[in-house]
C-alpha cells in the first residue's frame, strides 16, 4: 500500500499447488525483490491458509502474520446460522463483533464472558469459535492484540480481492498463453503507477481546506493527503483525551505510525507546529523513484548546491519586482508555518447587492452604470414607440392555420 493507500503489485507468482514447499519458493523469490537483504516486512496479512501461515514463518520468522477478519466473521456468521435460532443470530453476531474489537485484554475477556453466557445452549457454536478461531489466533485479528502492529488499517485482504479481481478483469479468461497473460499483467501494473503518481501529485500541490491550519504547516506537501486527513480525524478526539495516554489508547501511533490524540495535544497546548519527524517514513513517500543500491548513495542526490548557486545568480539577476516575487516563494518553502496574509482592517460585506436609498428606478434591474450598448438600445427601443401610432381597434383574431 502507498502512502495515498492505494494499492501497487511487487510481483506475480505461478504455483502447481498450494502446499508448504511451494509457497516458501514464492516468498523466497518475494524475498530477493528487497534492496537491502536484512530488510523484511513487519507485517502480512493473509486468509487462514495454514500451508501459506507456515511458509511464512520459515521465510519470514520475524513478520506478524495477521489474519483477515471480514472473512473471520464471514466463517462464524455461517457457523451461528447453522447452530443458534433465527432470534438470537443478531444479538450473539454483536457480542462477537465486541470481541473481536475489544480494545485490550481485560475487555477481551469480559467481552469473551458475555458471548459465552449467551450461547450457554449452543455448546457447539461457541467451542467451534474458541477451538478454531481464539485461542491458537486471537493475536492475529482481536483489536486487543494487532492494535500494538504498524498494520497501517489493513485488517482485511479486501484490497488483495479487489486488485485480484482487476487482473482478471484484463486476462478476460483462463485459456490464455504466458504472453497474453504478460501483456495484461503489465497493463495492470501501468494503471496503477498512473493513479500513483496522480495522488502523489494531488498530495504535493493540492490542499484540503481542514489542513490550512497552521497546525500542519510543516506536514503540507510532504506528507500524504490521506495520512492528514487521519491525523485531523484524531485532532477532534483531543478535547475530550486531553493529554491522558490510558485514556488515548495510543492506537493511531502504533497501528499507523501517526500522532495519536494525547501527542496531539501536547503540541497543540504548546502552540506548536507538527513536527514532520513524528509522522512514520511510510506517510512520507510521494515519490517513484528507484532507490540506489547499498554502497552507491555518496550524497550526490540530495546535494542542493548547485541549484542554490543557480538560485542566487537569478535572483541577482532581477529588478526589484522579481527579486520582490522571488524572496515570496522562497519563504513560503523556508517557513511553511507562516504566511504573508493579512486580514482586512474592517469586515466587508460581501453577500447580497449594494443598498441604496429611494425608490429603485424602472427598468433597473442591478444598482450600476448601464453599459454604451444598453443606453443605445433603450434610447433607440423609446423612439420606435414614440414613432408608431397607438392602436386602439380591436384586436385581430388569427386563425390556427394562418402562421
Amino acid at each position: 500500500m502507498t502512502s495515498t493507500e492505494l494499492t501497487f503489485a511487487v510481483g506475480f507468482a505461478y504455483m502447481e499447488s498450494e502446499q508448504t514447499e511451494n509457497f516458501c519458493w514464492v516468498l523466497e523469490k518475494l524475498k530477493e525483490l528487497f534492496v537491502k537483504k536484512d530488510m523484511c516486512p513487519q507485517v502480512i496479512l493473509t486468509d487462514r491458509d495454514l500451508a501459506l501461515m507456515k511458509a511464512i514463518e520459515v521465510v519470514f520468522p520475524n513478520s506478524i502474520n495477521l489474519l483477515c477478519r471480514f472473512h473471520i466473521n464471514k466463517n462464524v456468521g455461517a457457523k451461528c446460522k447453522q447452530h443458534v435460532v433465527n432470534d438470537l443470530q443478531k444479538t450473539i453476531d454483536t457480542l462477537w463483533m465486541e470481541v473481536v474489537w475489544a480494545s485490550d485484554e481485560v475487555e477481551y475477556g469480559q467481552r469473551l464472558h458475555q458471548l459465552e453466557q449467551a450461547c450457554v445452549d449452543y455448546s457447539g457454536f461457541i467451542n467451534y469459535v474458541k477451538d478454531t478461531w481464539l485461542t491458537p489466533h486471537r493475536h492475529r485479528f482481536v483489536g486487543a492484540w494487532i492494535n500494538r502492529v504498524p498494520h497501517l488499517g489493513n485488517t482485511t485482504t479486501n484490497r488483495v480481492e479487489s486488485a485480484h479481481w482487476k487482473l482478471k478483469q484484463m486476462l478476460g479468461n483462463s485459456i490464455g498463453d504466458m504472453v497474453k497473460c504478460w501483456e495484461a499483467m503489465n497493463n495492470n501494473l501501468r494503471l496503477q503507477l498512473g493513479n500513483i503518481r496522480a495522488s502523489f501529485q494531488k498530495s504535493f500541490y493540492e490542499v484540503e481546506h481542514a489542513h490550512v491550519n497552521p497546525f500542519y504547516g510543516y506536514l503540507r506537501g510532504s506528507v500524504s493527503r490521506a495520512a492528514l486527513r487521519r491525523i485531523a480525524e484524531e485532532l477532534l478526539r483531543v478535547d475530550y483525551v486531553g493529554t491522558n495516554r490510558q485514556i488515548c489508547g495510543c492506537t493511531l501511533r502504533t497501528s499507523y505510525g501517526l500522532s495519536c490524540a494525547c501527542e496531539l495535544g501536547r503540541y497543540r497546548v504548546g502552540g506548536i507546529p507538527l513536527p514532520i519527524d513524528v509522522v512514520h517514513v511510510h506517510w512520507r513517500k510521494l515519490t517513484m523513484e528507484v532507490k540506489l543500491e547499498i554502497g552507491e548513495d555518496d550524497g550526490s542526490e540530495v546535494d542542493m548546491t548547485a541549484a542554490m548557486d543557480e538560485l542566487w545568480r537569478r535572483f541577482r539577476s532581477l529588478d526589484v519586482i522579481g527579486k520582490r516575487a522571488l524572496r515570496s516563494r522562497v519563504c513560503e518553502l523556508a517557513y511553511p508555518t507562516m504566511t504573508t496574509l493579512c486580514p482586512p482592517p474592517e469586515k466587508i460585506k460581501t453577500k447580497g447587492g449594494v443598498k441604496k436609498k429611494g425608490k429603485k428606478p424602472a427598468d433597473y434591474d442591478v444598482y450600476r452604470d448601464p453599459s454604451y450598448h444598453e443606453s443605445v438600445d433603450k434610447a433607440s427601443q423609446s423612439s420606435q414607440r414614440q414613432s408608431q401610432p397607438s392602436q386602439t381597434s380591436k384586436k385581430i383574431k388569427l386563425s390556427k392555420k394562418q402562421p
